[in-house]
């Protein structure tokens, strides 16, 4: 994305036209994300809470009285167990410095609570780290190459739009498009076949796929013998599986599933692209091992571009733990790390646990309106004696339930580095305009509480700059000349 700025404010916003991926097009959520950082409804100033919670009423504070508070608070729990502050994030503005990095140091060396980040795709990268071994899968660049393509689970006419040309450009070539989607999506319009399972059902639909293949002899046997493993364990377990075993399950007919099958099985250059509405159900993470396994019986990996594809997130070779310093971890003999999950959140605050949570600081998330069970959320959020510290652009469903309520900056406002799951390239994330009002970035928050925490590790000090030149493995071959990329035009591709 490339921004101009006309007397230090954004005027204009558009892709990067030398960037191959995106190609000079922004997708509609970013194409008027000027609206999001000018909105009159910005979080502009410190504030602290003089209502009740979930009230949303407070009153402007300065920095220092809103880190000093925090500050203070957090020193008293922590004397007694610092387990009882838990941190909670999600993906925010999806950098790796202003969401991986200086916050994890921060509450490591506090020797807060872990937070199990489950809310997404959890399930889904289980299953597929379990088929395929790493989130690792077919080029979405060569995805032309493909003859058949089926989208599972997934809606790239709405929501990856830059991949979707790709398929498109499948299709000019000759190749089939089957959207496998309960719902009546865009994408499903615009394929060849639209087969609608019931929620919940891919993993069934999947299993009887692989029986019809098994059974018709449609794989790649020396593919199979040289790169699989578990195929005769495999084999025995779908033999019951059949098209008509699967019809009830899916409301599909069963010569739909079967004719599905025996098309795929004869494509030797086919594509799975898989996201994750499949995994966001109950046995979701097996729905995708499921499906996972299809592209190995038939070899289609063998092909460019074919195969399947859920994420590309494990190409990127993140050093995690240069990001988030585990080893500050303070006192590990007598405050044990626990870690707790974020979509158990209602849980998490109200039911009886040693410690309980007595503080948590939310970023880069909005909990009461996404995790589940909401009405347990809300009460959770409401407990008077919760210190509840929220750091947004907006005043969210969460922010209302704040002790203290930071500003954000938006993804203009400061340095990040991006790695991303539906291509190969790194993006450089450098502010274009300097903070709205008093806005501050996740990494200055933290760095200013550490210092008043007394706290003495260097790491909890580096800069954003140091941060992301730091953030990828130096050895790995996959960034052989990312950062002079990276320099000369803020985008590079790994060297797969």
């Amino acid at each position: 994305m490339e921004v101009t700025v006309a007397d230090g404010r954004a005027v204009r916003i558009r892709g990067a036209a030398d960037m191959p991926f995106t190609n000079g097009t922004l997708c509609t959520k970013v194409a008027h994300y000027l609206e999001r950082v000018y909105s009159e409804r910005r979080l502009l100033h410190p504030m602290k809470r003089v209502g009740r919670k979930g009230e949303g009423r407070f009153e402007r504070i300065s920095w220092d009285e809103a880190l000093d508070t925090i500050a203070a608070k957090y020193r008293e729990i922590a004397a007694e167990d610092p387990r009882a502050i838990l941190p909670y994030s999600y993906c925010g503005t999806m950098g790796l410095v202003q969401g991986e990095s200086l916050d994890r140091r921060f509450f490591h060396r506090l020797g807060a609570s872990l937070l199990e980040r489950t809310i997404c795709a959890t399930a889904g990268a289980h299953g597929w780290k379990a088929t395929v071994g790493a989130m690792l899968g077919a080029d979405p660049e060569a995805a032309s190459e493909a003859g058949l393509i089926l989208i599972w689970g997934a809606n790239p006419v709405v929501s990856n739009l830059h991949g979707w040309r790709h398929l498109q450009e499948a299709k000019r070539r000759g190749a089939r498009l089957v959207c496998i989607d309960p719902r009546r999506t865009d994408t499903a319009k615009k394929c060849d076949l639209h087969l609608a399972p019931l929620p919940g059902t891919d993993g069934a639909l999947a299993l009887a796929m692989m029986q019809v293949l098994i059974a018709e002899g449609l794989l790649d046997r020396e593919y199979i013998a040289r790169h699989t493993l578990g195929f005769d364990a495999l084999a025995v377990r779908v033999r019951a599986c059949t098209p008509e075993w699967a019809a009830p399950l899916t409301g599909l007919a069963a010569e739909a599933i079967r004719s599905l099958a025996i098309e795929y099985g004869r494509s030797a250059r086919s594509l799975i692209r898989l996201n994750y509405g499949l995994n966001r159900c109950a046995g979701g993470g097996m729905a995708v091992r499921n499906v996972a396994c299809l592209p190995a019986l038939t070899g289609a990996w063998r092909h460019p571009g074919c195969g399947a594809l859920l994420s590309t997130s494990g190409n990127f070779p993140v050093d995690v733990q240069a990001l988030a310093r585990p080893d500050l971890y303070p006192d590990a003999r007598r405050f044990p790390p626990r870690a707790l999950n974020m979509s158990f959140i209602g849980d998490v605050l109200l039911d009886s646990r040693d410690p309980p949570v007595r503080a948590i600081h939310v970023y880069n998330a909005n909990p009461v309106a996404v995790a589940p069970d909401s009405r347990r959320v809300r009460a959770g959020f409401a407990r008077e004696d919760l210190f509840c510290v929220v750091h947004e652009q907006f005043q969210t469903d969460t922010a209302d339930y704040a002790d203290i309520l930071l500003p954000a900056t938006s993804q203009l406002e400061h340095r990040d580095l991006h790695k991303a799951y539906g291509h190969p390239y790194v993006v450089d994330n450098r502010p274009a305009i300097a903070p709205l009002g008093e806005a501050r970035s996740n990494t200055a928050v933290f760095r200013a509480l550490a210092r008043r925490l007394g706290f003495a590790a260097a790491a909890l000090y580096e800069s954003d700059d140091a941060i992301a030149a730091a953030a990828f493995r130096a050895d790995d071959p996959r960034v052989a000349g990312l950062a002079e990329g990276l320099q000369a035009r803020g985008w590079a591709r790994l060297a797969l």
